[in-house]
């Protein structure tokens, strides 16, 4: 047998295989988080929805100047869980993770930029 021949692989090994296996150039995926972590997880966005929607009823509760703080926080609480948990950031690379970072800095910014802008806080600001 010539070295030609022993390291030939036969006519009907595709590219890429080894041995009958497919190769896989990719690195394993962290495991994720079980179905009721998702449960948890959009009840608990749930819960937030609706203390954002209890605020709209001032009647109930004045929220005076602390409205529009508690609804920016909630919505980077909601931001980050739905970015984490429903679009897998959480379980991603770090780089990821900082760009959805700077992402809503960038939106909080520009969300306060633009009421400012519009003297949406009155006296408050």
């Amino acid at each position: 047998m010539s070295v030609t021949e022993s390291t030939a692989q036969p006519a009907h090994t595709p590219a890429g295989t080894s041995g009958g296996h497919l190769t896989d150039d990719h690195a394993e995926h962290p495991a994720h988080p079980s179905d009721w972590t998702y449960v948890k997880v959009a009840l608990v966005l749930g819960v937030l929805t609706g203390i954002e929607v209890f605020t709209y009823f001032r009647s109930v509760l004045d929220w005076g100047r602390l409205l529009m703080p508690a609804l920016l926080v909630l919505m980077a609480v909601k931001f980050y869980l739905i970015a984490a948990y429903f679009m897998h950031l959480k379980f991603d690379s770090k780089v990821l993770r900082r760009m959805f970072g700077m992402g809503l800095a960038l939106a909080l910014s520009v969300y306060i930029i633009a009421l400012l802008a519009f003297q949406f806080f009155g006296d408050w600001a």
